[in-house]
């Protein structure tokens, strides 16, 4: 009989031991995990002045400046794409439920997160300090999962991958290469003393002129009249008016493949635009010449913009076709 009510003491006391331990672990916050979380607080984006990315493609550095993101080369600020760098800061500041896997050394090899292996983003703020360090390895055991480890500590999570989109993109991929880039870019880039009059779309332009240097030939002139368009000269050639139109808006979209670090020696294809407010804009291309990374190219320059772009051959072609492109 003693046995058995020592046996049943026990047994309470350790119900009563195990019943506190639960009731310790759901009250006190301190011993609780919440699985939604932001790998970057929100209140830290004023702050955010440099980000740094790893990949497999390339690495790239982006800095703020006045409040406007440029990439960074080391001795040279290029213009990115705001809402770009806008979309990575969001996936970074938005929480989500992200799982816990892993502490140990181990796991960071098998997964993919030790250095040289994972790719990283790193937010800096103020003088350098760095406000988050991610490390992105491989894909998790679900599809559109990724595991992530931040610097410094033990605990893999996985979660849903909103990254890699950034960080195993080429760097080129963060450039603003638009000639004409819409006006809310160009105000954000070059401030508000660059931004272009209103009415210079596609629809107001009224006269473009084409012509090569030292190739009276290859230079032409079409002008607007009534709803279509002409050869002012010669105005019984019937131009394609559709094909007039889409080659203006290509003008007017025409993106570079990178950007250059200086200005072409000698100019040799002009495109000048006149709009109906008496606004002109002009694309400047340079002789075709071999270039490192993209073989044969070209060298552009545009009104709007202080840059030079690079342009393949495919791409300058088509802002400067034959005059008898446009004939039907």
């Amino acid at each position: 009989m003693k046995f058995k009510k020592k046996l049943a003491v026990f047994l309470m006391l350790n119900a009563v031991l195990f019943f506190v331990f639960i009731l310790t672990f759901v009250l006190d916050s301190d011993n609780r995990r919440n699985p939604s979380f932001a790998w970057l607080d929100s209140s830290l984006l004023v702050m955010v002045d440099r980000i740094e990315i790893e990949g497999s493609r390339g690495n790239s550095v982006l800095v703020r400046r006045n409040d406007v993101w440029y990439f960074s080369t080391g001795r040279e600020l290029f213009p990115v794409r705001q809402g770009r760098v806008e979309d990575l800061l969001t996936a970074l500041t938005l929480r989500d439920v992200y799982t816990l896997r892993a502490v140990s050394a181990e796991a960071r090899e098998r997964l993919g997160l030790t250095e040289g292996a994972a790719s990283r983003i790193l937010v800096r703020g103020g003088v350098g300090l760095p406000l988050l360090d991610l490390r992105i390895g491989t894909g998790g055991v679900f599809g559109g999962e990724v595991y992530f480890q931040i610097a410094g500590r033990n605990e893999i999570f996985s979660g849903e991958d909103r990254f890699t989109l950034f960080t195993e993109s080429r760097p080129q991929s963060w450039f603003e290469l638009r000639l004409f880039p819409p006006e809310t870019a160009r105000h954000e880039i070059f401030g508000a003393a660059r931004m272009m009059p209103a009415g210079t779309g596609v629809s107001a332009i009224q006269q473009v002129e084409v012509y090569f240097s030292g190739n009276r030939e290859r230079t032409y002139t079409l002008r607007r009249s009534g709803g279509g368009w002409v050869f002012p000269g010669n105005e019984n050639a019937v131009l394609d008016t559709p094909r007039v139109e889409a080659w203006l808006r290509s003008l007017m979209d025409a993106e570079g493949e990178d950007f250059a670090f200086s200005a072409p020696d000698d100019i040799e294809g002009n495109v000048i635009i006149w709009f109906g407010d008496g606004t002109i804009r002009t694309i400047q291309a340079g002789r075709l010449e071999e270039n490192h990374h993209a073989g044969l190219s070209r060298r552009v320059m545009a009104s709007d913009s202080s840059f030079v772009y690079v342009f393949s051959e495919w791409a300058f072609n088509r802002l400067f076709p034959e005059s008898a492109f446009f004939l039907k």
